[in-house]
């Protein structure tokens, strides 16, 4: 899977952008604050529909435009080219074109396109709160799961209405006999459950990656453990089943097609049931409590991953530098995992990483991106990068709104010169009038 031609209109800083990037890896150099991280951000947006650092859709438009739109041809291993075409309103609403026929949810965008992002950002995933790691799980998760993003809106609907009606029952001591209150309990189980299966689904087949590629990253010094924390306590079997994941499923059945074990296709009754009657069982254990405190005390919103580091807490007790090798493993992992899902490789978006890590993992990130995936890299110079790498890699300037392709290793030569675009480049572009 790979871009072959994206286009960008009044998107952040850029006023018109025409990009052809290579197969293999695009390094877009320059200075902060010169638009680098907005053109992962236009990528990803495809992926997930959502912006990875945009509180409202409105702030990707550039100041004083109506619309912003981003377009992207892609090739796809699997299931042919395809036209993908995202527009932004200043309403925050956004339109979706899929081959020119315009679509009425935007959520059809999702599994058109895959890629996965690493930034400073990602850093959350291990140091941040529970939510940053929910947040993870449902951006990955989301991208191979359509039905995933539909049911998590609508428990997200129905836990806000949920919890409301709490607080009216708390406030106004009202009796819960006649108050609707059964009926959102069972809304809450069904849509709930399905998120939970799913969850532990994605991180049993995470747990031996992670796992593996970490091992890898830290030369066989460290042992990292992923583990799941559900919202709900699980029956015995399935908290061990969680814990045995490395050794019972392995790396074998991660790299198997995703139509033979991907419960996103194929829906598993018996497990589902049990998954219902174990979140309403819980549920009524802890009826009153929520009553008393007004608010639903269970469920996946509460859900949470801790990451150990040779037996320790990484999010209390790993260094910085440990914590990003582990944010970079599960990136990894997930990249591997999306991999074996869809069939073929996502593309990797990488934001400034070469400066975050020492000389050892970097040279271990790029040899194992390299004739992998189709990779688009920011830094803001290109001193990180051993000359091979460079050689084969297209190598972009960066500046206030504009890119410069300079070509395959041609600034090896005379890296800190000014360089026109040549009339064979593969970028096009309108400077701001």
């Amino acid at each position: 899977m790979r871009i072959r031609r994206l286009h960008l209109t009044d998107f952040r800083n850029y006023v018109e952008l025409t990009l052809e990037p290579a197969e293999g890896l695009n390094i877009l150099y320059g200075k902060n604050a010169q638009g680098k991280t907005n053109v992962l951000e236009a990528i990803a947006l495809l992926a997930t529909t959502r912006s990875m650092r945009a509180g409202r859709d409105s702030q990707m438009i550039r100041a004083g435009a109506e619309q912003a739109h981003v377009h992207a041809e892609v090739v796809r291993e699997r299931e042919g080219e395809v036209e993908l075409f995202l527009t932004l309103f200043q309403t925050d609403r956004k339109s979706v074109q899929i081959n020119h026929l315009k679509r009425e949810r935007v959520l059809d965008l999702l599994g058109q396109f895959n890629a996965v992002f690493f930034g400073a950002s990602e850093l959350a995933i291990v140091s941040g709160e529970p939510a940053d790691r929910r947040h993870f799980l449902n951006m990955e998760i989301s991208q191979i799961s359509p039905r995933y993003v539909y049911d998590l809106g609508h428990y997200r609907r129905v836990l806000e209405q949920r919890n409301r009606l709490l607080r009216d029952l708390r406030e106004m001591r009202l009796s819960r006999k006649d108050s609707g209150l059964e009926v959102w309990n069972e809304q809450l189980v069904r849509y709930g459950a399905s998120l939970i299966r799913r969850r532990l689904f994605y991180i049993e087949r995470l747990i031996p990656l992670v796992a593996q590629i970490h091992e890898e990253l830290s030369e066989g010094k460290e042992r990292l453990e992923l583990r799941y924390q559900p919202g709900i306590d699980l029956t015995p079997d399935t908290a061990l089943r969680i814990q045995e994941a490395g050794a019972s499923i392995g790396l074998a059945a991660a790299e198997t097609p995703a139509e033979k074990v991907s419960p996103f296709t194929v829906v598993y009754d018996a497990e589902e049931k049990q998954f219902r009657n174990l979140f309403e069982r819980h549920l009524q254990q802890v009826l009153e409590e929520e009553l008393r405190r007004g608010t639903t005390l269970i469920g996946p919103q509460r859900d949470d991953l801790v990451f150990l580091i040779n037996g320790v807490d990484a999010r209390i007790y790993g260094s910085q530098g440990q914590q990003r090798t582990v944010a970079l493993s599960l990136k990894l992992a997930e990249f591997c995992l999306m991999e074996s899902f869809v069939g073929e490789p996502p593309v990797m978006l990488l934001d400034d990483v070469m400066s975050d890590l020492d000389d050892v993992r970097r040279r271990r990130l790029l040899k194992w991106i390299q004739g992998r995936c189709q990779t688009f890299l920011t830094c803001t110079n290109l001193r990180s990068f051993p000359k091979e790498v460079l050689q084969e890699a297209a190598v972009f300037q960066v500046r206030a709104g504009t890119v410069c392709f300079e070509g395959f290793g041609a600034h090896l030569q005379k890296e800190t010169s000014e360089r026109s675009v040549p009339e064979s480049a593969v970028v096009l572009e309108k400077e701001a009038q």
